[in-house]
């Protein structure tokens, strides 16, 4: 392990390049963020950046165990990162992408009707005091979320 602490050590800037090309190829490669279409050259440009590396590490079994601990090293945590995903997601519940889209339209409907009914109503002679925190909670769909010990904007002390 010491001769690999050495190769470390001895890293020029072209065995950097070859590996953060390796990393960003790799991925990209396993990922969904290029599509599936790109994946192949992705890959063969990981692959080549991977044996460059290898080839550019002296010894070059050196840059092979690298790499491999670099695979393996994301690998891990692609499983623990699932297993946590997979832990919390039963523990709170799993929310899919449509019930947070309709839940997102169902508030934003229900603050468009608030907004017109506000629009409709006789205006209001402009008060000398600062305005309640129940004033703001009856207003806009915002108060409700303040609670009733909550201070309105209109309060702030200067």
């Amino acid at each position: 392990m010491s001769e690999l602490h050495h190769s470390l050590e001895s890293m020029g800037v072209l065995q950097y390049l070859f590996a953060v090309v390796f990393l960003i190829c790799y991925a990209l490669a396993i990922g969904d963020f290029l599509g599936a279409g790109a994946r192949p050259a992705v890959g063969a440009s990981g692959l080549a950046s991977a044996i460059g590396f290898s080839f550019a590490t002296d010894p070059w079994v050196h840059g092979v165990l690298l790499t491999a601990f670099a695979v393996i090293g994301i690998g891990l945590f692609l499983g623990l990162a699932w297993l946590l995903k997979a832990v919390l997601a039963s523990a709170v519940g799993e929310v899919s992408v449509e019930a947070a889209y309709d839940n997102a339209v169902s508030v934003s409907a229900a603050v468009d009707e608030e907004l017109a009914a506000l629009e409709q109503a006789p205006a209001r002679p402009p008060a000398s005091e600062p305005r309640t925190a129940a004033d703001v909670r009856g207003e806009a769909a915002i108060g409700r979320l303040l609670g009733a010990e909550a201070r309105s904007l209109d309060q702030r002390t200067s």
